[in-house]
């Protein structure tokens, strides 16, 4: 094999030139083994160290998250060497009350449980306030899947929006640019995914529905239901920019609003095709209160708190998505099941039946 590379290796560059390369290779050769026989655990810490270097530094950035949420799994989201993802779930944790916070670790577990190993799910966050704090409160994210993608929002974009305007974000082009993937599944803790749905991304029956539209949500009462409510709906991303491009928000209208509203205007003034749930193919994701049959599943997307359908069918509809039930408050009070239940004493653990003054902040 020697001799093969040298003949070549002649060929090339000469037979002078070549007896010289090939004896310098052979003298840093012997000297890196005669390193390492001498000082092998000097050798190891160097690789180690370096390592370090590029786990720490390069290609995972330290986040900003608490020390306790920094790993593996908290990629810099500017770093072009993050895998490329098929897909990837998007939340936004900013400015919420604390009784809001504390669903977080449940509601990326549910994302998590119901997304393929090829999506990624991306948190947006400000490293201090209300949206630190969100995160301090649950340190149960940090031991979570490794897909899991931390990404701060920039100081300048925080200042312009500040903790209240979730809108202004979700219309803001550099959040959009900054997705990991393409195909975007929105998420808050205002609904679930339902496992128990016949449509799944797990095995693709989510993919065959959502691949016809640009944009899909479950039902909603907006834009005469075309579109779909925007809290957990799919989108593409590249269309979203689109529409960024085309106008900017007025700050005023909600995001879902803006983004359905000036997809349409783009189809109808510019002749653009862009691909837009009607109100009867939203049901194909979601419900509405006349659409359920207990006979074809739950839906798989579950938003808000049902509060248009009736009592026995609500009830129904939990005990199919179990994964909801995180959004409604439980009555835990020994008071209010059991043998003998206590009726003034279940009552008087109701936060809604209490003074107002005393929740402020809601329950």
């Amino acid at each position: 094999m020697v001799r093969v590379i040298m003949i070549v290796c002649a060929a090339v560059i000469g037979m002078q030139w070549c007896m010289i390369s090939f004896l310098l290779a052979r003298l840093h050769r012997e000297s890196m083994l005669s390193q390492i026989t001498q000082y092998p655990e000097n050798f190891n810490s160097k690789v180690i160290e370096q390592s370090k270097e590029t786990s720490q530094g390069k290609l995972l950035s330290p986040s900003p998250v608490p020390q306790d949420m920094r790993g593996n799994h908290a990629l810099h989201h500017t770093d072009n060497r993050i895998k490329q993802y098929e897909g990837v779930a998007v939340t936004l944790m900013l400015n919420s009350p604390k009784w809001f916070q504390r669903r977080y670790t449940t509601m990326i577990q549910n994302i998590l449980n119901n997304t393929p190993e090829t999506w990624a799910v991306q948190i947006f966050y400000v490293p201090s306030g209300q949206s630190q704090l969100g995160l301090d409160l649950n340190p149960g994210i940090s031991r979570m899947d490794k897909r899991i993608i931390m990404t701060e929002i920039p100081s300048n974009i925080a200042q312009k929006y500040g903790m209240k305007r979730k809108k202004g974000y979700w219309t803001n082009k550099w959040m959009w640019e900054t997705m990991v993937a393409n195909k975007v599944l929105v998420f808050s803790g205002n609904g679930a995914i339902c496992s128990n749905s016949k449509l799944s991304l797990l095995d693709g029956t989510a993919m065959k529905i959502f691949s016809q539209f640009d944009y899909i949500g479950p039902p909603w009462r907006n834009l005469g239901g075309e579109g779909g409510d925007g809290a957990i709906s799919y989108r593409n991303r590249t269309a979203m920019l689109d529409a960024i491009n085309y106008e900017e928000s007025n700050g005023q209208d909600s995001e879902d609003y803006y983004f359905i509203k000036t997809l349409k205007d783009m189809n109808k003034k510019h002749g653009k095709t862009y691909r837009i749930a009607s109100k009867e193919q939203t049901y194909l994701v979601g419900i509405e209160k006349n659409n359920f049959d207990e006979t074809q599943g739950p839906p798989m997307i579950i938003s808000g708190t049902l509060s248009s359908i009736n009592h026995d069918t609500r009830n129904t509809i939990l005990e199919l998505c179990p994964e909801l039930k995180v959004i409604f408050p439980s009555l835990h009070n020994p008071s209010c099941f059991g043998a003998h239940p206590d009726a003034k004493g279940c009552a008087d653990s109701i936060c809604a039946l209490k003074d107002q003054f005393a929740h402020p902040h809601g329950c």
